[in-house]
C-alpha cells in the first residue's frame, strides 16, 4: 500500500479504517469485539509520530477485522503482519487487505505460538472479563517478541497490569481512553457502550 503521506492525520486514518468491513459474528468465549476506528486510530497515529511504524516491522495481535495491521500499512509499515486464532478474523481481514490495496498480510495462528522479532507490537486483547487472565498469553508474547509496545487494557484490571508491564519494560505513556462497543452479544442492551480503558506505550527494557 502506497502511504498516504499527503494524508496522514488522524481524522482522515479513522475515515479510511471506519469503511473496513466487520465480521458477521462475533465469539464471546474468545472475548471479541471489534476495535472502533477512532481508537484504532488514536492509537496508530501515536505510534507513527513515535516513530514506530513508517518502515518498520510491525505486528498486531489478535488482528480482528485488520484494523491495526492494515492501518499499520497505510501508514507506511515495512513489513505489516495480523495474527488471529479465528480463521473466520483472518479471512475478513485479508478481505479487507484485498479491497483496500493493502500489502498487510495475515496468519491463523495462537499468539501463544508467534515466532520472530519486531520493532513494533500492536494489540486490544482479550480483556479478561470472561475467562480470567486471558489477555495474559498476549501481554507476555509482546514482551518476548517486541521492542515498542501498544497495548490498550481495561482500566478495572490495568492496576495488576501494570505492574507486570513495570517489572518487564518501561512504560513511556499511559492514557485513558473509552473504547465504542456496539451491541454484538445477548446481555448487551445499548446500541453502543463505552469501556474506560488505558492505552500503553512501553519499551521493552
Amino acid at each position: 500500500m502506497e502511504t498516504r503521506r499527503n494524508k496522514i492525520n488522524k481524522k482522515a486514518l479513522e475515515i479510511f479504517l471506519s469503511r473496513l468491513e466487520k465480521p458477521d459474528f462475533y465469539n464471546i468465549n474468545l472475548e471479541q469485539y471489534p476495535t472502533d476506528a477512532d481508537t484504532a486510530s488514536t492509537l496508530l497515529i501515536e505510534a507513527y509520530m513515535d516513530g514506530n511504524i513508517a518502515g518498520k516491522n510491525v505486528i498486531d495481535l489478535g488482528t480482528g477485522n485488520g484494523i491495526f495491521a492494515i492501518g499499520a500499512s497505510y501508514l507506511g509499515a515495512k513489513v505489516s503482519t495480523g495474527i488471529d486464532i479465528d480463521p473466520e478474523m483472518v479471512a475478513t481481514s485479508r478481505k479487507n487487505a484485498e479491497n483496500n490495496a493493502s500489502d498487510a498480510e495475515f496468519a491463523n495462528v495462537d499468539v501463544s505460538d508467534v515466532k520472530g522479532e519486531y520493532d513494533t507490537v500492536l494489540m486490544n486483547p482479550p480483556f479478561g472479563s470472561v475467562i480470567k487472565h486471558d489477555d495474559m498469553p498476549f501481554i507476555n508474547k509482546a514482551i518476548e517478541i517486541g521492542t515498542h509496545i501498544y497495548s490498550i487494557h481495561n482500566i478495572k484490571s490495568y492496576e495488576y497490569i501494570r505492574e507486570f508491564y513495570s517489572q518487564r519494560i518501561q512504560i513511556i505513556r499511559q492514557e485513558r481512553i473509552f473504547i465504542k462497543v456496539p451491541r454484538i452479544y445477548a446481555h448487551h442492551t445499548d446500541n453502543y457502550h463505552e469501556i474506560e480503558s488505558v492505552l500503553v506505550y512501553g519499551i521493552k527494557n
